[in-house]
């Protein structure tokens, strides 16, 4: 794993520009993976690269895998600027060469680098399952897996168990931080000075339900 304490210089042997997540050293090649968690829910406000779109009314993961990998992976220059604005439909237009959080590994090849993508519902893309895939093909051909798979009511292999562990996690995860908001919320309003709004009792109900009587 990662360690962001130990700073970027600890992996520039494989990236100079980012700390990567999980850093795996094989014989042939070194594989670096970048774990991302977004919530699919977008306003206004979101912010996204002029080349990239939300799409999440659409399509699974469309307001957020693509704009992860422009700011993960970068991108190549596309067309030129008078050629507007870059279209999805047709694939037209100028897009702006981007560095991207791992451009030294890439450009380099100084590293495999993989974007594995989870949404905070539990979802995760299709690349990232293909990854999970291929982990169980490996765990199955070199009979390294050592899982307790009595330890779910449900999932007897590889894949649908650490599918299954993962997005529990992750939905888990995501419900103890809402709840952790609410309460600062809480303590927040509770601080607050009392103004008479708080404590006027004689205003009119917002709400009278029929056949109540209000003495």
């Amino acid at each position: 794993m990662g360690d962001k304490g130990k700073g970027k210089a600890a992996y520039a042997e494989w990236n100079d520009c980012y700390i990567p997540d999980v850093v795996s050293i094989g014989e042939d090649e070194t594989t670096l993976a970048e774990i991302k968690n977004y919530s699919a829910i977008v306003g206004p406000g979101t912010g996204a690269p002029a080349c990239t779109s939300l799409n999440g009314h659409v399509f699974a993961f469309g307001n957020t895998e693509e704009r992860l990998k422009h700011k993960v992976l970068g991108s190549r220059q596309r067309g030129r600027a008078v050629d507007g604005a870059f279209n999805h439909s047709d694939g037209s237009g100028y897009v702006k060469a981007h560095y991207g959080d791992y451009g030294d590994a890439i450009r380099n090849r100084k590293a495999k680098v993989l974007l594995l993508t989870y949404e905070n519902s539990g979802g995760m893309s299709p690349f990232t399952a293909k990854q999970l895939q291929r982990l169980g093909r490996d765990a199955k051909e070199h009979g390294h897996d050592s899982t307790n798979y009595r330890a779910s009511h449900t999932a007897r292999s590889f894949v649908p168990y650490y599918a299954q562990r993962m997005c529990t996690a992750i939905v888990m995860h995501g419900a103890k931080g809402i709840l952790k908001g609410l309460k600062k919320a809480r303590a927040a309003r509770l601080r607050r000075p009392a103004t008479a709004s708080d404590s006027d009792c004689s205003a009119e109900p917002r709400f009278h339900p029929r056949g109540a009587s209000w003495a």
